[in-house]
């Protein structure tokens, strides 16, 4: 076995490792706060259109209609939440696509399992690089991109 070898694909290893690190900070952990943001605008013009009054602050949005009200809000900007009145009526998460999972392989040879990380990273960076989101939640498991086919999923207009 060639140690030199072994050292030179880990360090490649750690490099691409620390790249999709910068590329998840700064592409993105904005890109699913602007999807938050989005989603919280929609909803707001959304309950506005119909009527609704409506009270905003930076994450949170609640809407009301005589004594119907409904609120929409984030606390980790990752997960909105929607209350009717007090009572939770949906969840949703920003997310971001990512390769598929694969199945965890070991080699018998330390070269080989690490060309093999290096290639998952590889793959990964490409999703880290050029992100591509969309809300799902617990209560439609659907992948959607646009935060109004959301709200039409949860209020079945």
């Amino acid at each position: 076995m060639n140690s030199n070898k072994i050292d030179e694909l880990n360090m490649e290893l750690q490099a691409i490792k620390k790249k999709n690190s910068h590329a998840y900070q700064h592409n993105v952990l904005p890109g699913i706060q602007k999807k938050t943001k989005e989603f919280l605008a929609a909803f707001e013009d959304y309950f506005r259109e119909r009527g609704f009054v409506v009270k905003k602050e930076q994450h949170f949005v609640k809407v009301a209609f005589d004594s119907l009200e409904f609120t929409a809000f984030t606390k980790d900007e990752h997960d909105i939440f929607i209350l009717k009145e007090k009572e939770p009526i949906a969840s949703i998460s920003v997310k971001h696509k990512t390769p598929t999972k694969s199945a965890a392989y070991t080699f018998d040879h330390p070269q080989d399992q690490l060309n093999w990380e290096i290639k998952k990273e590889k793959t990964l960076a490409n999703y880290l690089e050029h992100p591509e989101f969309y809300y799902t939640g617990s209560e439609f498991g659907k992948q959607y991109e646009h935060p109004l086919t959301v709200l039409d999923s949860i209020f079945h207009v």
